[in-house]
């Protein structure tokens, strides 16, 4: 097991037990040991531009819900490690260190997809978020009962008008949630066959 790796899992079980001044120590001394590349998310002045076009196969991104600590006028940034255990060790740190924070790992293919790793302080609420419950019940019922509806005033040549009006207003959205749940459902069954590390070898 490599030095970062055991690091990691030493930060994992100390984790519950970290006080604020021992986080703090624990974050600096996390970014000393494990080396990491600052990418900005958009780099107009760069070709490729994005974040992800920038990065290496096998490099991990570790992308942060806020920027509280860097100066005013920072652009968007993320953090770009060698290994998805560097990432993870780094992201654990700074979650213990900062409550309110929420790190997500990824690697080179982006946003295509659920993050690798998601870490989440002990205060971080975030209401922007679609839970997958939420995206895979809710895309079927708008989807479903939108699709009855007009079906139902397509039987009777439409002389009610409002059932295929109010169905074709839910049949958009609620294929959108069907598609993205399906999407996220074949790119997770994918990582779990082609595991991190194991991908593109």
């Amino acid at each position: 097991m490599s030095r970062n790796g055991r690091l990691f899992r030493r930060l994992r079980r100390l984790l519950p037990e970290w006080t604020p001044d021992n986080a703090e120590k624990v974050a600096i001394y996390t970014s000393e040991v494990i080396p990491a590349r600052t990418l900005p998310l958009y780099d107009p002045d760069s070709t490729p531009s994005t974040w992800n076009e920038r990065m290496a196969n096998g490099e991990y991104a570790v992308h942060f819900s806020g920027f509280e600590d860097v100066p005013e006028g920072t652009p968007p940034f993320c953090l770009v490690f060698r290994s998805v255990e560097d990432a993870e060790a780094y992201a654990t740190a700074e979650v213990a260190r900062r409550p309110g924070l929420r790190c997500r790992v990824y690697d080179h293919d982006g946003l295509a997809g659920a993050p690798l790793r998601e870490l989440r302080g002990r205060d971080f609420r975030d209401s922007s978020d679609i839970s997958p419950h939420f995206r895979r019940w809710g895309g079927w019922v708008l989807f479903g009962g939108g699709l009855l509806l007009f079906c139902a005033d397509w039987i009777v040549d439409f002389r009610w008008l409002w059932p295929s009006m109010v169905g074709s207003r839910m049949i958009l959205p609620g294929a959108v949630l069907v598609v993205t749940d399906v999407f996220i459902w074949i790119y997770e069954r994918h990582r779990r066959t082609y595991p991190v590390g194991e991908r593109g070898a």
